[in-house]
């Protein structure tokens, strides 16, 4: 029988259709020499599968939308060097062994505990779009586990001397944050997106419903917590209150801001007054920590203490007053080793 040729289009080119595992593809070309090249490079990619980073860009396409603002940045950059240690390779032949080695060598660079298993996630995540979309038979990264040993990422505490300061400045204009921060315990974006009307005087609490966050822009938007537990309120101290209520605006203005929310840039300068003026280099999260200890030393019990910071997880409170109980014993053993009967 003679070898069918190709349709010629009305455009001119040429034009066959194949089926390849059940689904219909069409390839065009000037010749028909050019077809039969198109189909056998296509072919050979079917064979060899598709690869890591193709179904890398696929996932993220997908993903980076349904991501917080504050976690596309670190996936973003874990996406990256999965794509650099795996890229060309065929997905389907990535195993655990290659996965697990990977890791370790981000371990070996120094990285913390949960960057590395911030890889793992977006590893897997691939793996799982690959394994749900495209007939990949089996996930390897669920195989893996992080490696022993990493150091966990702490944040350190502001000494006394610095939080001294902080009190010291609380009257100033960019000190006003820091200290509001200080005996709040609010993430940055939830101090940012308050308005007065959120501030209650009379029921001495602080009402937390809602973020600013900058992602790469210089004006913020406003971002429903992750979780329930962002929603809560928070008591309004009287040291706060002798502070903060003789700056009282409109209800509608920004307690941070006035008549808009800070923009990000605004936000920058001010830190880096603050730090000027001051000598500080606190961070807005270490004052987290801070009220953390206020809450600790004042013998609130763990679970209320997750309410006022909005952890979702018990787990993270509890580490921190463990964190702390091990610093008061610390303290406690030095006290008695300097001591004689």
């Amino acid at each position: 029988m003679a070898k069918k040729k190709p349709y010629v289009r009305p455009d001119g080119l040429m034009e066959k259709k194949l089926t390849i595992n059940g689904k219909r593809y069409v390839f065009r070309g000037k010749t028909e020499a050019e077809i039969i090249r198109k189909i056998a490079a296509f072919q050979e990619k079917v064979e060899k599968g598709h690869t890591f980073e193709e179904m890398a860009n696929e996932w993220w396409a997908y993903k980076e939308s349904r991501l917080s603002p504050n976690t596309v940045g670190g996936y973003r950059t874990a996406m990256v060097r999965a794509i650099d240690r795996f890229g060309e390779m065929p997905i389907k032949d990535i195993t655990a062994t290659q996965v697990r080695g990977w890791l370790d060598s981000l371990a070996r660079r120094g990285y913390a505990r949960k960057t590395v298993a911030n890889h793992l996630i977006v590893a897997a995540g691939v793996f799982s779009w690959a394994c749900e979309n495209h007939n990949l038979s089996a996930n390897p990264a669920v195989l893996v586990h992080i490696p022993d040993g990493l150091p966990k990422e702490k944040r350190k505490m502001p000494l006394c001397s610095e939080i001294e300061i902080i009190k010291q400045h609380k009257d100033t204009k960019d000190g006003l944050l820091f200290y509001f921060l200080m005996y709040t315990g609010l993430r940055r974006g939830e101090a940012l997106a308050l308005q007065w009307k959120d501030i209650d005087v009379k029921s001495a609490l602080i009402h937390v419903r809602r973020s600013l966050y900058f992602a790469d822009s210089n004006v913020g938007r406003f971002k429903e917590p992750k979780t329930e537990a962002g929603k809560r309120d928070v008591i309004y101290l009287d040291r706060l209150q002798d502070v903060l209520e003789k700056y009282r605006g409109a209800d509608e203005n920004f307690v941070f801001g006035g008549t808009a929310p800070m923009t990000h840039k605004s936000f920058d300068c001010l830190v880096k007054r603050y730090h000027k003026q001051t000598g500080l280099t606190v961070t807005p999260h270490q004052l987290r920590h801070a009220f953390a200890t206020l809450c600790f030393e004042a013998g609130i019990p763990e679970k209320t203490a997750q309410g006022l910071l909005g952890h979702a997880q018990l787990s993270t409170t509890m580490d921190i007053y463990a964190e702390l109980r091990n610093k008061k014993l610390m303290e406690a053993a030095c006290a008695l080793n300097a001591c004689e009967l």
